[in-house]
């Protein structure tokens, strides 16, 4: 702004001028002179020129609290129309804007394919909501009927159902993803208490106890021969367990880009589990001549 000053509010008489003229494109005279005429006005474009017209009321009517009070005006009119902040700067910039250009008004983007609802700030923070909502559930779908409810559609001058392919193009302008879950850290019960107690207080000690008499292995992953202790070779089996659950984590849908792995349980459903035994210096546990093993 020049010198740094703030933008002066458009004066009382030049807002009932303007005021004047919007109720007339709002409700125009029949040619005879008796009565109005529809306006032939789409959704989209009434309820801003509407917000126009509150806004005008509130700061031109002397009954008003916010009489000759601009930015104020703008939000009376926001919240009698069930809006924000956001909506409230939006009609001030069309105000002003009509009050020195009878021709400027709103035009309704929706119409043209080049361009999204989501330029729609109010609308677009609606939509994140209701897809918070969904959670894992989210679908083109389930956006499409979202946005063709009556209320939504009245409340931001939807005119029209959206097709299932622009709701996928709006999840991806909003960052989702069509893809599997990202994994985390298998979630199961080895962090309980009394897991965690039986770890630190009985297997580790003993573990260090017998590790000395066990077979060890370099930062090489070359076979270590320290010095000899007194006792036998331990050899450690290891008990080696896999369940597979039918269709485990083969669930794909829409994730945000941007959503971090999380902690998964066990699938539901059939599963099938396979044991087996392991060690570092026999393999797999078998009877001598290799006929039995131990998996199950």
């Amino acid at each position: 702004l020049p010198d740094g000053k703030l933008r002066e509010a458009p004066s009382v008489a030049a807002a009932l001028d303007a005021l004047k003229a919007l109720r007339e494109l709002l409700r125009p005279h029949r040619q005879s002179g008796k009565g109005h005429i529809d306006p032939g006005l789409d959704a989209f474009t009434r309820i801003r020129m509407e917000s126009m017209q509150s806004m005008l009321n509130f700061y031109t009517s002397p009954l008003s609290k916010t009489h000759g009070c601009w930015a104020a005006s703008s939000l009376q009119a926001a919240i009698s129309l069930g809006k924000g902040i956001y909506w409230s700067r939006q009609v001030r910039l069309l105000v002003r804007a009509f009050i020195a250009d009878r021709t400027v008004l709103p035009l309704n983007p929706y119409g043209y394919w080049t361009t999204s609802m989501l330029v729609d700030e109010e609308l677009n923070s609606e939509i994140s909501l209701h897809l918070q909502e969904l959670g894992k559930d989210i679908t083109a779908h389930k956006l499409v009927e979202f946005l063709a409810r009556p209320e939504v559609m009245q409340k931001h001058g939807i005119s029209k159902k959206i097709s299932i392919r622009t709701a996928e193009r709006y999840l991806r302008e909003l960052g989702f993803r069509w893809m599997h879950p990202k994994k985390g850290q298998y979630a199961d019960g080895h962090e309980r208490a009394d897991v965690v107690a039986y770890r630190k207080d009985t297997f580790l000690p003993k573990w260090r106890k017998i590790r000395v008499r066990m077979d060890a292995w370099s930062k090489e992953n070359l076979p270590f021969f320290g010095p000899d202790v007194p006792g036998k070779r331990v050899v450690v089996w290891f008990h080696d367990e896999s369940i597979f659950y039918a269709h485990d984590r083969r669930r794909k849908t829409w994730y945000h880009k941007d959503a971090p792995a999380k902690p998964y349980a066990k699938g539901e459903g059939a599963s099938c589990m396979i044991a087996d035994f392991v060690s570092s210096k026999y393999g797999w546990l078998r009877s001598p001549d290799g006929t039995h093993s131990a998996r199950v």
